[in-house]
């Protein structure tokens, strides 16, 4: 049985000291694939100098909402020109991120991040590459821009560590974007998230660690790491009543459409 972490942020500095073995653990737990994600000029490099060392890792490029000062819109050549990289397989993350608004200044800084969505948006039609959306606290806002938008590719994307309702996803579904679940799956206070998995179409979902950080039960609280994408697909298992064989089987699938993995 084999799984993707579809979301890692591997070039952190929480992983400075031991990669090699964190990257051994994953494999040993059946993650065949990671996906880590660069976000801006500091970040996207090292991220692609990670994928050229290792063979199992891909990545993703782009802008996190809540960090734009890490590539400014005058520096979106650099942008432009990692996404490009044979091994990069989506755009993002980007979306929008309303949790900790500004007390002053909210409005621009909504406009500010709704620009660079945008932006990101056009790159991946222009790419032909997958995006993946970050949302906090604005769904709304979010399927608003990805509707007016438009569908552009067969598969375009992925709303990674999906937080909301069943009436959200839905929306999130009929926009053809899967959604992916991590660690927050398997914690006891997250009841709603396990029941709206339970009725997600077995198509629509990928697994994710968005390490370092959300580590699932038992290492809630410390350093997440891709091996734990195993953890996350025994809770789905136990979620969809399915055995782990399928799990493997069906998310593989996912993967394969959406990234090209």
């Amino acid at each position: 049985m084999v799984y993707t972490d579809t979301h890692a942020h591997l070039d952190y500095p929480d992983y400075a000291s031991d990669l090699d073995e964190v990257i051994k653990r994953a494999s040993e737990a059946g993650v065949s694939k990671v996906i880590t994600i660069g976000i801006g000029r500091d970040s996207i490099p090292r991220s692609l100098a990670l994928c050229e060392k290792y063979p199992n890792l891909h990545a993703a490029v782009g802008v996190h909402p809540t960090a734009l000062d890490a590539l400014s819109l005058d520096e979106w050549e650099i942008l432009e020109k990692a996404a490009r990289h044979p091994k990069v397989v989506a755009i993002g993350e980007t979306g929008l991120d309303y949790h900790r608004l500004p007390t002053e200044g909210a409005d621009a800084y909504k406009k500010k991040q709704h620009d660079y969505f945008l932006h990101h948006l056009t790159l991946a039609k222009r790419m032909n590459k997958p995006v993946i959306v970050h949302c906090r606290d604005a769904y709304p806002d979010t399927l608003k821009i990805l509707k007016a938008f438009g569908r552009f590719r067969e598969e375009p994307g992925v709303m990674h560590c999906f937080a909301s309702d069943p009436a959200t996803a839905k929306e999130v579904f009929t926009l053809h974007y899967v959604i992916s679940t991590g660690g927050v799956l398997t914690f006891k206070n997250a009841p709603g998230l396990r029941a709206v998995i339970a009725e997600t179409p077995h198509d629509m979902l990928l697994l994710e660690t968005d390490c370092p950080y959300l580590a699932p039960v038992p290492h809630r609280g410390k350093r997440n790491e891709p091996g734990y994408t195993r953890l996350v697909a025994e809770k789905l298992a136990e979620v969809w009543g399915m055995p782990l064989e399928d799990i493997s089987r069906v998310t593989e699938a996912n993967v394969k459409r959406v990234f090209g993995i």
